[in-house]
């Protein structure tokens, strides 16, 4: 009887650990989820916050009370993008200090844009020009002489 009993609590005692495992495995999955939607959420308001600056450069100087108010809803609407960027950063970094989704999403970019530059084929603003209007232009001692 001791034996069985034995055998029950051994049975039960490596199914808790068998538990605990899975546990603690999928604990660290969702961390790494976590880390990557806010790193997608990062990328996407740095990108918004990008994009609420282009629409703010090509803006005129305002004039009228209307066109001022505009220009502040466009400055505030790129301050929120970047508060939501530095917020997701943040979080992002309290779940693993050591390893940064965000940094590694960068990196990946990065080796993905270097890729494609390798790839794509030459266009004619790679290129040097063949043709330079240099007989149009003055030399040095032509310059020299006016």
């Amino acid at each position: 009887m001791m034996e069985v009993l034995g055998l029950v609590i051994g049975v039960i005692g490596t199914a808790i650990a068998i538990y605990q495992a899975a546990i603690i495995n999928e604990s660290k999955k969702r961390k790494n989820e976590l880390q990557y939607l806010f790193a997608g959420i990062n990328a996407a308001a740095t990108q918004k916050q990008q994009a609420w600056q282009n629409q703010i450069s090509l803006m005129p100087k305002p004039n009228t009370q209307e066109e001022l108010k505009l220009a502040q809803l466009c400055v505030r609407a790129r301050d929120d993008a970047a508060e939501i960027a530095n917020l997701t950063s943040a979080l992002e970094g309290t779940i693993d200090p050591d390893n940064s989704a965000i940094v590694n999403m960068m990196d990946k970019y990065k080796l993905i844009v270097e890729k494609t530059k390798r790839n794509a084929p030459p266009t004619e603003f790679d290129q040097a020009p063949s043709n330079t209007n240099k007989q149009n232009q003055p030399d040095a001692e032509q310059r020299a002489a006016v």
